[in-house]
């Protein structure tokens, strides 16, 4: 059996694969990429998501008070007074 190998061997065969085969390693190699990027946002906003304490909630006595004003159910309605002409509804 022969062992003798020489640099020359190992990079033309290295060379042959390459050409042969480059579009597959290009393909996987962005593919793989894409994937690893993409997994790394996910995380990003997983954790962005996690880390952010929920805002208190509840009702203060400015609130209640507020809410107090409010005309019920039971009281007539306020009739709409329309200005007279046309109106245009996108203006302030």
């Amino acid at each position: 059996m022969k062992s003798d190998l020489s640099l020359q061997q190992i990079s033309r065969g290295i060379t042959l694969f390459l050409h042969r085969y480059h579009v597959l390693i290009f393909t996987i190699f962005v593919l793989g990429g894409l994937s690893v990027a993409t997994f790394m946002l996910y995380q990003a906003t997983t954790a962005a998501q996690s880390s952010s304490s929920p805002a208190p909630t509840g009702f203060d006595q400015k609130t209640i008070d507020r809410i107090g004003k409010l005309r019920s159910a039971n009281d007539a309605p306020v009739p709409l007074n329309l200005p007279a002409g046309r109106t245009n509804p996108f203006q302030e």
